[in-house]
């Protein structure tokens, strides 16, 4: 399944989900006995925003905020709290429920065509608390 993106007159970006395959889900799930990193929420959420925006992040030349500018392409799901069913990733990995940090991971593989950050990463932390945000925003609406 091909997504065209349309920012405006002079970006379009293309995602193509098929041809993807499947997820593992062992990839999205964060492994016993690694801990999250641990840090002020707000030095997180202010990090967070900064990777929302960075494109490097995968090979795609896409960041967060290339799908979801303006909640884009956010479901109504969305405005549930985590864990809830994500239709992405029930279609590619057949995971019933997802939380924030196994959507960051899962985005980070699939629309992104990156790796996933690492468990444990400031990284990984500060992102899951942006998508937080985001989605506080987006159930506001």
């Amino acid at each position: 399944m091909k997504r065209h993106l349309v920012f405006g007159a002079m970006l379009t970006v293309t995602l193509t989900l098929a041809g993807c395959g499947s997820v593992d889900p062992a990839l999205v799930q964060r492994p016993a006995g690694v801990a999250a990193f641990e840090g002020d929420p707000v030095e997180l959420a202010a990090a967070g925003e900064e990777l929302w925006n960075d494109t490097s992040l995968g090979t795609a030349g896409v960041s967060c905020a290339s799908c979801h500018l303006g909640g884009a392409q956010f479901k109504e799901s969305f405005k549930q709290p985590y864990p809830h069913r994500v239709a992405m990733a029930k279609s590619m990995s057949d995971l019933e429920s997802i939380n924030g940090e196994q959507m960051v991971q899962f985005c980070m593989i699939v629309p992104m065509k990156g790796e996933p950050l690492a468990w444990d990463s400031q990284e990984l932390a500060a992102l899951t608390a942006y998508v937080e945000i985001e989605q506080g925003n987006f159930a506001a609406k």
